[in-house]
């Protein structure tokens, strides 16, 4: 007989809203079900409380509903939503769709000829992109200051921006509830590590609200930690001289902050000395043995009481934060967490609607404390924008799409398939780089090569930014600076997607660049030369004003391509294990190398606290654009080799129709495009969604060298579902190259159904 586990209602002394903590029979705790959980039930009512109480013991006292597929059936027989939503609601492997949650509250125009044009706009943090899209919707960087302004890193999520509508409207969507508590838990177990190392409270806060890929900022919400003794600003090579005096009066850190250390302090010395106890003084240990010590140490805060109510009083003092804001309505789910906001005004309330917006996507320092821009996935705003160089009475209807900067977060070997997946969304792909730095990121070498893999060479336009920054005495002219800024996009292209693509995906984007690069210097007005005068400013705004206008153009030209032609590609599967083969060794080389099993240029073995942190993930279904993706390297990989294999068909159907060179390139791009969306279903299913038991297994280790055993069973994990085909008979193998057949002939089928169509419509 199954054990049944019993729920407790809390609250905490000096906290309005009550908790619900329980085993759950469906989580591991280690290798036996009854994880500890606890979850917000959104009440501060203690008669509500003790009402969900009972009636979560009465679920898990059913163990006939304890399954995953089980959710139905328990709101059927009566339970309320809100004990569903806490019990099955972070168990099911598919995400909540904030986009759908978007589209639903604020559609966006429909895409096709004579609709707006969709545009997703790419780039690394600082090159411009941001400031562009200002340039592009008419925003004032001062006045408006929306987008947000900032040196960098101004993105952290999805921005949709529609243009063309007569007043404003906003929909804004937010991460679960159960998405920031998992954030909340890893910053505050990050800053209890610290506390554990000694680190200084300057180190501890900082690891709580400021996690290192800058993407969940808590001190947005919660506000920033100045240091007991901030140091005066120093002189350096680059920084002209010391300032002199004393330093200006600090911010007083709030009395919430010094409370919230002094648990993490708190939490790090009832954990160090419970492993002490048995494993021995920290200071004693080395290598191997102090990882594990510290692994368990970190363990052993986590499961505290004290460090869950540390993380309920965090995650408390941000739905605080979601009641503090004074305009527009929320969305909620059946425990009360806000799921989206929306927002409405006339076009002559600009101002109030930018301001009321910008608590979603502000990053200022003094707003620091109020900002709810971590928490936000995306924001959809539509009203009559339109830049100053557009003439009065002029259509200007545009979807523009920003994104979070390619480089937040340490450095992949691959694009996001988050990103990826938005390629067949849009019409345009405007990719914003430095022509400075000649497009030598690995950021740009990753957005060409996905592009050209997944058949969007015909959707790409490429902005080089900052050229007038592209200085030298071998290049006089504008014309010269051009070319210098070309030539390392043409070296990117004849040597990065040559070599990881095909030679003809190069061949094809090459050609398409020579008429779809534009170049723009001086995008941010802070920035104009000191020397400049009124007229000097009036005469460049004009200038950029031009350039602008033939930029959208364009992108309103490439909106509307020519029809493909009807044909479908014919292929011969014998050589496919070939191809199977070569994705499969290149993804075991880069995971054998991230997890130091073997050394390969340019690519970084990733600490155990990563590897830990990745497992995690996997093995309970969250994710937040952590940087190492095991999912996203199967499908980079995966579609590059299947790229060269979809340029040779054997022959085309119908057999009498004549068809250029272009026009089949054409064809094969969609049928490109098709194959991504279905390797990216299969991805997730071959590396997460069959395999997460085994996840969870590469999590729990909790012995001496349980970071080897980690790395051991992630390595065996990713060995057997991407297995490498062999000569000899492998019935593992067998099934994968099977799998990766059926996505092609999929793909097949669908573009022959699209032929058929224009075939009937012609």
């Amino acid at each position: 007989m199954p054990q049944t586990y019993t729920a407790t209602a809390k609250r905490n002394p000096g906290r309005k809203g009550y908790v619900i903590t329980f085993r759950h029979p469906l989580k591991m705790d280690g290798s036996k079900p009854g994880k500890k959980v606890f979850k917000g039930l959104g009440t501060d009512d203690e008669t509500t409380a003790k009402h969900l109480e009972s009636r979560m013991n009465a679920l898990l006292a059913r163990h006939d509903l304890h399954s995953v597929g089980s959710r139905t059936d328990a709101l059927r027989d009566g339970f309320e939503p809100a004990i569903v939503e806490i019990f099955y609601g972070d168990l099911d492997p598919s995400a909540t769709s904030h986009r759908a949650l978007r589209e639903r509250l604020l559609p966006l125009p429909a895409m096709g000829a004579g609709h707006a044009v969709r545009t997703l706009i790419l780039g690394n943090s600082g090159v411009g992109k941001t400031t562009l899209l200002r340039r592009l919707i008419g925003t004032d960087p001062v006045r408006d200051r929306f987008p947000a302004t900032s040196t960098n890193r101004t993105t952290t999520c999805e921005i949709e921006i529609v243009t063309g509508r007569a007043d404003y409207s906003a929909a804004v969507t937010f991460l679960s509830r159960h998405q920031v508590q998992q954030e909340v838990i890893e910053s505050l177990s990050n800053a209890v590590l610290k506390a554990i190392e000694s680190g200084s409270d300057e180190i501890v806060m900082k690891d709580l609200l400021d996690d290192t890929d800058q993407r969940f900022r808590l001190k947005y919400v919660l506000g920033g930690w100045t240091p007991a003794n901030p140091k005066a600003a120093g002189s350096s090579s680059f920084g002209g001289a010391p300032k002199r005096g004393p330093v200006s009066g600090a911010a007083e850190n709030s009395p919430f902050l010094k409370d919230v250390l002094a648990s993490v302090r708190s939490i790090a010395a009832n954990a160090r000395s419970e492993v002490e106890a048995i494993l021995g003084k920290l200071k004693d240990l080395k290598d191997e043995e102090r990882n594990y010590a510290l692994d368990e140490m970190q363990r052993e805060g986590e499961g505290s009481e004290q460090f869950q109510d540390a993380v309920n009083e965090i995650m408390e003092a941000i739905e605080e934060r979601f009641a503090r804001l004074p305009d527009g309505t929320f969305s909620k789910s059946s425990t009360g967490w806000p799921e989206a906001w929306t927002y409405s005004a006339q076009a002559s309330e600009h101002g109030a609607f930018l301001k009321a917006v910008r608590w979603f996507c502000a990053n200022n320092r003094e707003e620091w404390g109020a900002l709810l821009t971590p928490l936000v996935t995306g924001i959809r705003v539509a009203g009559p924008f339109r830049p100053d160089w557009l003439a009065e009475g002029e259509e200007y209807d545009h979807v523009f799409v920003d994104t979070q900067g390619l480089d937040h977060e340490k450095p992949t070997t691959e694009l996001s398939s988050e990103i990826t997946s938005i390629f067949g969304q849009v019409q345009n792909i405007l990719f914003v780089e430095s022509g400075k730095d000649s497009l030598k990121s690995q950021s740009a070498r990753k957005v060409m090569e996905a592009i050209a893999g997944a058949g969007y060479t015909g959707s790409l336009t490429v902005v080089l930014s900052h050229m007038d920054l592209v200085v030298g005495d071998d290049i006089p002219t504008d014309e010269d600076r051009k070319e210098k800024a070309f030539s390392g996009l043409r070296s990117l292209v004849a040597n990065e997607v040559s070599q990881n693509v095909s030679r003809e995906a190069a061949r094809q984007m090459a050609a398409h660049l020579g008429n779809s690069t534009f170049y723009l210097g001086y995008l941010d007005a802070k920035k104009y030369p000191e020397g400049w005068d009124d007229e000097d400013r009036a005469g460049f705004e004009e200038s950029i004003g031009h350039d602008l206008r033939h930029l959208t153009e364009h992108l309103v030209l490439r909106a509307n391509p020519q029809l493909l032609q009807p044909g479908v590609p014919q292929y011969s599967f014998e050589s496919l294990g070939l191809a199977v083969r070569e994705a499969s060794v290149a993804f075991q080389e880069v995971w054998e190398a991230r997890l130091g099993k073997k050394r390969i240029e340019g690519i970084t073995a990733a600490p155990w606290q990563s590897i830990k942190a990745m497992s995690r993930r996997y093995a309970e279904g969250w994710f937040d654009g952590y940087w190492l993706r095991p999912i996203d390297t199967l499908i980079s990989l995966t579609r590059n080799v299947l790229s060269r294999f979809l340029e040779v068909p054997l022959d085309w159907l119908p057999e009498h129709k004549k068809m250029t060179d272009d026009e089949k390139a054409a064809i094969i791009d969609r049928l490109k495009q098709i194959v991504n969306d279905e390797l990216t279903e299969m991805s997730k299913a071959r590396l997460w969604k069959q395999p997460q038991v085994r996840w969870q297994d590469a999590y729990e280790p909790r012995r001496s060298g349980s970071t080897d055993v980690r790395k051991q069973r992630v390595h065996e994990l990713l060995r057997t579902q991407v297995p490498i085909p062999q000569s000899i008979s492998d019935r593992l193998a067998q099934a994968w190259v099977e799998e990766i057949k059926d996505v092609l002939q999929r793909a097949l089928r669908v573009l022959e159904a699209e032929a058929n169509k224009a075939r009937s419509d012609s």
